[in-house]
Parts: structure tokens; C-alpha cells; sequence
């Protein structure tokens, strides 16, 4: 029996305005570890070097997809191009999910962060039913910071001296978002939390790469 040598086509989940979620797919491996082996992104993760083709390999293929983790492929809503990825590992025990992205080098600057974090976070809540989605990141990496409040995230906290940004010790921050930060979600949700004090980073708790994590503590691909 032949089989078909014919890449999938990315099938798309959740559409927005110009992207859209669509399932991992194996043959794109070597443009997602391209993507996140980019030195911009290796500084985005706080990281001193980037994962091996060999591990990340292994670890997209035994759990790209599972109960606790989903990787997506994020593609242009006109032609299906890919320009990143994003994810969401879940903690079962306290129905929340850690989440990441990565847009593609060639496709940074023209805001797809937002759009792929809105639309993952949309996923989240309405298909997941998920309570509550966290990241952390990098407070100098503005780009990203920026991306994910205007997607929906809030200001939850901030980790002094907890980061590497080029050369230096930086502060981390911990965003999250529940269903009530979203005006589209906000009157089936509970009531949406108040914002910090202006000048405040919030109560502690736990677009180049715009991303959360260094990928040696991802789950899937340890990003």
C-alpha cells in the first residue's frame, strides 16, 4: 500500500480576522524548531541556547497533542500560510493552563501575537473550559508584554531578578486571564476582577518570540 507523500493541509479550529488555529502537523517540525531556535526567540525565552533538533523531535511526537497539552499551528485566514504556534498545558488538578507563542521571524511586526493569543485564549474558556490561563514573561521583552494585554491577559504579579535578558538579571511577569476579562465571555462569566493600582504589578502569584517559557520546561516540546 503507497502512501500519500503529500503534506496535509492545515485544517483550521478557530478563525479570527486574519488567523486562524489549526492542528500541529509532523511535517511542519523543522519550521516550528527553526521558529524557535531564532536567536530573537532564544533571548524571548530568557534561555542561554536553544533545544536540540534531536529532543525537540521526541518530544513533539510523543505529546504534541494529549489530555494536558495542545500544541496549534496558527495560519493566515487567506491561503492557510503558517506564521507561529501556540500552546496550552494544562494542570488538570486546578483547571488552569500555562500558554505560549512563537511567531515566525519572517512574520514579526505586523501584531499577530495578539491576534493568535485572542484567539487561543477564545479557545481556552468556550472549547477547553478552562477557569484560568498564566505565562510568564520577561518584563524588558515589551513587544510580548504588550501583545498579551491587549489580547486579554491582566497583571498578576512580578518575579524580581528572576530572568536573563541579554546578558543582565531582569524581573519576570506573571499575567493571566479568566473568562470575565473578555468582553465577549463577560456576561456568562463571574464578575471581572479590578485592575492594580496604577503603578502596581499586581498581588504575587503563580513579538519576535513572544512566549512564555524557556522550551527545556515545556511539557510537549519543553516549549
Amino acid at each position: 500500500m503507497m502512501t500519500d507523500p503529500r503534506p496535509t493541509a492545515p485544517l483550521p479550529l478557530r478563525a479570527g480576522e486574519r488567523l486562524a488555529l489549526a492542528l500541529a502537523r509532523e511535517e511542519m517540525m523543522q519550521d516550528y524548531h527553526r521558529w524557535e531556535t531564532d536567536p530573537a526567540t532564544v533571548v524571548g525565552f530568557g534561555a542561554r541556547w536553544p533545544v536540540s533538533w534531536d529532543v525537540f523531535r521526541a518530544r513533539f511526537r510523543s505529546s504534541h497533542t494529549s489530555a494536558h497539552y495542545q500544541l496549534f499551528e496558527v495560519v493566515t485566514v487567506d491561503g492557510a500560510v503558517p506564521v507561529g504556534t501556540t500552546s496550552l498545558s494544562v494542570d488538570q488538578a486546578v483547571n488552569s493552563a500555562e500558554f505560549t507563542v512563537v511567531i515566525a521571524p519572517e512574520q514579526r511586526g505586523r501584531g499577530y501575537a495578539t491576534e493568535a493569543t485572542a484567539l487561543t485564549l477564545d479557545w481556552a474558556f468556550t472549547i477547553a473550559s478552562l477557569n484560568s490561563v498564566w505565562l510568564e514573561v520577561l518584563a524588558p521583552h515589551t513587544a510580548a508584554v504588550t501583545a498579551y494585554l491587549k489580547a486579554g491577559f491582566r497583571t498578576a504579579g512580578r518575579l524580581r531578578s528572576a530572568g536573563l535578558w541579554q546578558g543582565r538579571r531582569v524581573d519576570k511577569l506573571l499575567l493571566d486571564c479568566v473568562p470575565a476579562d473578555l468582553p465577549h465571555l463577560r456576561d456568562t462569566a463571574e464578575p471581572a476582577r479590578p485592575g492594580p493600582p496604577a503603578g502596581s504589578t499586581g498581588s504575587a502569584r503563580p513579538e519576535g518570540s513572544a512566549t512564555a517559557r524557556h522550551p527545556e520546561r515545556h511539557p510537549a516540546q519543553k516549549r
